[in-house]
């Protein structure tokens, strides 16, 4: 262990506690009383700059956040000019504002592309009767879901439904089913992605849902 702390402030502490104790007979401990002069200078000295770059810090610190408010307050208001700006020109139908104004014109939307692929599809059999499906995926930028079945003994799919969330309770299913097929049609715009297929299958009470291969 050192004997003299590593720490600024600990050095410091360190030297103003033994120099009175040193000052009051250096001879018997080996110091002359002009070494330990010179030391006090040098620890008063030290003592008096940390203090100064303490200050300094909180100084440093205060002024980092006014910058900050007034960066802030700054961004702010001249984003709302902006605003103004490109509402001005939208009004008078005047591109000529916003090179006047030395400011973008507003970019046409980025088309959103295909939703996600529905994926993770569950199904339970409801209290009163019926299934509810549930899945995830996207929602986002007008993108909405169908849900396509086919029952046992069908060789079609038939659209059931087309809700804007990611579950739907089918209580339509046929009479004596022993499984039934979904799959969920994520929708945006044209563009079409569909799920896996999922065979759900009733027993028991309970069901189960298997993924299928997709037919070529």
């Amino acid at each position: 262990m050192a004997t003299v702390p590593n720490t600024i402030i600990g050095k410091i502490q360190f030297f103003e506690q033994h120099l009175p104790i040193w000052a009051a007979d250096p001879a018997a401990i080996g110091l002359v009383a002009l070494e330990l002069a010179d030391l006090t200078t040098l620890t008063t000295q030290a003592r008096a700059d940390f203090e100064t770059a303490q200050l300094n810090r909180q100084i440093a610190k205060a002024s980092t956040e006014d910058q900050a408010t007034s960066v802030a307050a700054m961004a702010n208001f001249g984003g709302d000019l902006i605003k103004t700006i490109r509402a001005f020109a939208e009004k008078t139908n005047d591109p000529a504002v916003y090179s006047t104004a030395l400011i973008p014109p507003p970019q046409p939307p980025t088309p959103a592309g295909p939703p996600d692929k529905p994926t993770n599809l569950e199904a339970k059999l409801l209290s009163g009767g019926g299934l509810g499906l549930t899945w995830k995926g996207t929602l986002s930028q007008k993108a909405f879901f169908s849900a396509y079945r086919k029952a046992e003994g069908e060789s079609v799919f038939t659209l059931i439904d087309s809700p804007a969330e990611k579950f739907f309770n089918d209580l339509t299913i046929p009479a004596g089913a022993n499984n039934i097929t979904y799959y969920i049609q994520a929708r945006r715009d044209s563009f079409r992605v569909d799920s896996a297929w999922f065979q759900v299958n009733f027993g028991s009470g309970a069901t189960t849902v298997t993924e299928l291969e997709m037919a070529a």
